[in-house]
């Protein structure tokens, strides 16, 4: 039976199911709004394996369904590839009551959230994540962008879908890279409320990088409840609470614009914790006994040794685009202990470097992942 996370918003209120019964509530919950087309937007890997799966899901539908494979990787994440959507919707006479359902990771999801928030000014949006990474992070919150001028996410907008569709069998075709890099998110969110939680997804962090099978759905349920929270008390970054979400990735969003994308968003997000950690003892804020104990509980989990490789000085000029900077100045988000998050904290250069090289280390000094 589905699990059901209430997302509780002031405008809009929607259900995050998860469970393996997820697919046919998401076709009696279309079928509910009565829309009159449908547009699928599908990852081509998601085609690759479940294909039959998702024409048999569909067909269930009470309105004509459409489908737009798309190959879903960072460089496609572009007002280029909008365009192309915007198009098929146009040209298949998509009006203001036909719907949008994304099946595919955090590209997929981010560019179809995009395009259902600003074609006629909004149609209504679905979000199925098929990636360890977007069910546990990035379909749940209303954040879309696309990509532009080599900054990551410049371009977006809030937009709450009608609902998220969790089915974890996906994952079950998910390749072993896939599954680690959704690890980096479930380890940004072990940090951010308590020490239970701490434990919970550390041990089942531990299972995933062992190659033991682990409490699915304990951890993305555990991950949704905690992103849904700070949603509801800040959907749009207005108290700087949702801040607190982007633990680690100033750092990562350098670290994939200077890898030319190479990197996985998951992948950038562990070296961008890691980071994040050394700098917040760099500045006082952690002490070096906990610094110490958090890396000792985290041994299993090393960053991407492409990390090691990538011009330090580059990275550190690609944090200037982050949007979570102002005043010309670089803000990252650190912390304190479990639970204590700190925003917007302004480092000079030398000790974001510093912080940088203490990761390189890390790296050399253990295997790595």
């Amino acid at each position: 039976m589905a699990k059901v996370i209430n997302v509780n918003l002031s405008d809009k209120c929607y259900p995050i199911i998860i469970g393996n019964d997820s697919l046919s509530k998401t076709v009696q919950k279309i079928n509910d709004l009565s829309v009159s087309k449908c547009l699928l937007i599908v990852d081509q890997n998601l085609i690759k394996y479940h294909s039959l799966l998702i024409r048999k899901t569909f067909a269930l539908l009470n309105c004509k369904v459409y489908s737009f494979p798309l190959i879903a990787i960072e460089k496609n994440k572009s007002l280029t590839q909008t365009e192309k959507i915007y198009k098929f919707l146009s040209d298949n006479s998509f009006d203001r009551n036909s719907i949008i359902v994304a099946l595919g990771g955090g590209v997929t999801g981010d560019i179809a959230g995009y395009v259902a928030s600003t074609y006629m000014r909004g149609i209504r949006v679905i979000q199925i994540p098929t990636t360890l990474l977007s069910m546990v992070d990035s379909s749940v919150g209303g954040k879309t962008g696309v990509n532009f001028n080599d900054q990551k996410n410049m371009i977006g907008t809030f937009y709450q879908p009608e609902f998220v569709s969790i089915y974890p069998e996906f994952l079950a075709t998910l390749s072993k890279r896939e599954l680690l890099s959704g690890a980096g998110e479930i380890f940004k969110y072990s940090f951010l409320a308590d020490n239970r939680n701490y434990n919970l997804l550390k041990n089942n962090l531990l299972k995933l990088f062992s190659s033991q099978s682990f409490a699915i759905e304990k951890t993305i349920n555990a991950c949704l409840v905690i992103k849904s929270n700070i949603v509801e008390n800040d959907e749009k970054e207005i108290t700087g609470l949702r801040k607190i979400l982007n633990f680690g990735h100033t750092f990562a969003h350098a670290f994939e614009v200077e890898s030319n994308y190479k990197l996985k968003h998951g992948e950038a997000v562990i070296g961008g914790i890691y980071c994040a950690l050394f700098l917040s003892e760099i500045l006082g804020y952690i002490t070096s006994d906990k610094l110490n104990s958090i890396l000792n509980d985290y041994k299993f989990i090393r960053p991407n040794k492409k990390l090691a490789s990538l011009n330090m000085d580059n990275i550190f000029n690609s944090m200037g685009s982050d949007k979570k900077n102002s005043n010309g100045k670089k803000r990252f988000v650190l912390v304190e202990d479990i639970g204590k998050i700190v925003v917007d904290v302004v480092s000079e250069k030398s000790m974001i470097l510093r912080s940088i090289e203490k990761m390189n280390n890390l790296i050399w000094n253990s295997k790595t992942v």
